[in-house]
């Protein structure tokens, strides 16, 4: 797996170096609106793909470039997710994200980041008070949150107002869950676009 992995980021960098951004130097627009629809699953990564697509949310955020080109950015997003079976969240999370060009117009993501998950239960619950259970609803915990992820999208830049498609899939590691539990994984496949207005 490491092999592999290494061999990933190896070509990635190759065909960095070999093909252009696809854009001038420099030209990269600042904060453009970042649409997702997100589907959430409580599972390791590449686990049970198909119960992703049962617990549908939506995303927005904007991202800032760190050089100037659009192949080194800080991510900012928010998102809300329903899930009927472990409950629905909102997460607020920012990502570094690394953008290598495979061709001229499409391109590679590797994000990193930290962030902080507000999750509910699905049914109301209890909890044992001297010697008496008392409901504490569908009130949830707020959850420390590490997403990594990776990502395939194309970017045609353009001087005028842009779109730039993407597909994304999120491994999000949670602390905190329960003391029985101190790590859960989730993951996140997500659909969606960066508009890239006209300044």
């Amino acid at each position: 797996m490491k092999q592999k992995l290494l061999l990933f980021l190896m070509s990635c960098w190759f065909m960095n170096s070999i093909s252009g951004q696809g854009e001038p130097a420099k030209s990269y627009r600042n904060y453009p609106l970042v649409i997702t629809l997100q589907f959430h699953s409580l599972s390791m990564p590449f686990k049970n793909l198909k119960a992703n697509l049962s617990n549908i949310g939506i995303g927005i955020g904007t991202e800032v470039s760190y050089n100037g080109n659009h192949n080194w950015v800080q991510q900012f997003n928010l998102m809300w997710y329903r899930n009927k079976n472990v409950g629905n969240g909102v997460f607020l999370y920012s990502q570094a994200v690394w953008r290598p060009t495979i061709t001229n117009n499409l391109y590679t993501e590797l994000k990193l980041g930290a962030g902080y998950m507000l999750t509910s239960r699905p049914t109301q619950s209890f909890r044992q008070e001297n010697s008496e259970w008392k409901s504490v609803g569908k009130k949830g915990k707020g959850l420390f949150a590490l997403p990594v992820g990776v990502s395939l999208g194309h970017n045609k830049y353009s001087e005028g107002t842009y779109v730039s498609p993407f597909v994304s899939y999120q491994f999000v590691l949670l602390k905190g869950y329960n003391e029985s539990i101190p790590l859960v994984p989730e993951t996140l496949l997500q659909v969606g676009s960066r508009i890239h207005f006209k300044q």
